[in-house]
């Protein structure tokens, strides 16, 4: 994942991919054939990872969905923090627009997006997120969420920030919220907390 998120997946040979894990060029052919494989099952790898992460805790459905939905985009923000390889793999493939591309967008991308949707639906009806079209609000969100974790040097030499810092984590997140939960801080402020 490393590799391919660094150089894409024409930048990395397999047998430097062996070399950089320890084992023979050819075990990784025997288990995954071909390169190609061998990125798809990466791919297929992070989203089972994202999934498992920000998978809701028990109770968070039963919390008002605005509530529910800044804890899991609270969440998602730590997730960009401590996988940074997760968007930068997926920027590289998106350079090429290819086959590869298709098949995550096809597997794992659209339905994320198709299961999310609908719960925005109902956050921006009621004035928590600003009605935009959701398909744009999703890289919207998605690049701010990760945009500082992939740009953690420029960050550090720029304005001293430590990107990966619990501080600076949690920092991040309130700004997340802040800009793409507007109605959320309207609500608190009014009900004062």
């Amino acid at each position: 994942m490393q590799l391919f998120s660094r150089h894409g997946f024409d930048g990395v040979g397999v047998r430097e991919i062996a070399e950089s894990v320890g084992v023979q060029h050819g075990l990784i052919k025997y288990h995954f054939g071909t390169k190609d494989e061998l990125w798809r099952e990466a791919v297929r790898l992070l989203f089972t990872r994202m999934s498992e992460i920000l998978e809701p805790e028990p109770g968070e459905a039963d919390l008002p969905p605005a509530k529910a939905f800044e804890i899991s985009l609270r969440r998602y923000v730590r997730y960009c923090a401590e996988h940074p390889e997760h968007a930068r793999l997926m920027v590289q493939e998106s350079f090429r627009d290819n086959e590869r591309l298709a098949w995550a967008s096809e597997s794992f991308i659209r339905p994320s997006h198709d299961r999310i949707f609908p719960r925005w639906d109902i956050l921006m009806r009621d004035g928590t997120m600003p009605r935009v079209d959701p398909a744009l609000m999703v890289y919207a969100l998605t690049g701010a969420a990760q945009s500082i974790f992939n740009l953690a040097a420029e960050a550090k030499l720029t304005h001293g920030i430590d990107a990966c810092s619990n501080e600076t984590i949690e920092a991040y997140s309130d700004a997340i919220i802040a800009l793409f939960l507007p109605g959320l801080a309207k609500r608190e402020e009014a009900s004062g907390k």
